[in-house]
């Protein structure tokens, strides 16, 4: 902060802490603009009745993220009037539908992220193989990915990110394909019939392993992570229940 602004903010040393001159005008500064945002919820109650419209958002499939649930519960109990249209897409394509202005928000992973949209971490989303019940390796747990590359997989195809894609490819697994469907939900269910393995969402698998019809195989860390972002393009027209939603998560 200080290289940038060009002054120095404070001493410091082994004697202690001590705001410069320009320090404390930087804190008053501060401070006044934290009662300024403060103040906008109240702004805003005046208008609330008044928002209304349309807020297209594109997700990838079977996202589990309870923090995103939250915000669109608070937002809708915020602002009834405003219709909220939910697509479900690959991750490729939210991203191509932002740029194209054909949605206002989008939830998905990204490794690479384009210099024009803006990043809103959301929360990392783990990945882990599982089998079903009749599968010769229910119940049983390996160390290592590579002990799995001999094993029948169930691809996500356009539906996998890159993160999870990049850890097949490392470690050698999908080389032997069982089955494949771009929809997440089609693909567990092939898993949960013995056909192969196949890699789901911690959070979207846990339900099944709690009904004893998942069994992940690999435990610890060693597993593919992928970090979700809420999208959204600067450069898209001005909407304010795309603005407030974002606010909200």
């Amino acid at each position: 902060l200080e290289e940038r602004l060009g002054v120095t903010l404070c001493h410091r040393g082994p004697t202690g802490f001590e705001l410069t001159e320009e320090g404390r005008i930087l804190a008053e500064r501060c401070r006044d603009f934290t009662g300024a945002i403060r103040e906008i919820p109240a702004r805003l109650s005046d208008v609330k009745a008044e928002i209304r419209g349309h807020l297209r958002v594109m997700l990838v499939s079977n996202l589990v993220a309870p923090a995103l649930d939250e915000a669109i519960a608070v937002f809708h109990a915020k602002y009834p009037a405003v219709e909220l249209i939910v697509e479900v897409a690959a991750w490729t394509e939210v991203v191509n539908s932002l740029i194209q202005h054909k949605i206002d928000v989008g939830i998905s992973p990204s490794r690479v992220k384009r210099a024009e949209l803006a990043y809103l971490h959301l929360f990392t989303e783990i990945h882990r193989p599982y089998c079903g019940r009749p599968h010769p390796l229910f119940g049983k747990t390996v160390a290592e990915p590579a002990e799995l590359a001999v094993e029948a997989f169930v691809l996500t195809g356009a539906d996998e990110g890159d993160e999870l894609t990049q850890f097949r490819l490392e470690h050698g697994l999908g080389r032997n394909i069982a089955g494949m469907s771009d929809h997440l939900e089609e693909a567990k269910r092939l898993a949960v019939l013995g056909v192969g393995l196949c890699f789901l969402p911690e959070g979207y698998a846990q339900p099944d392993v709690d009904a004893g019809r998942l069994w992940p195989l690999l435990s610890g860390s060693n597993v593919p992570r992928n970090n979700m972002f809420v999208v959204t393009d600067p450069q898209s027209p001005a909407h304010t229940a795309r603005d407030l939603f974002i606010a909200e998560v």
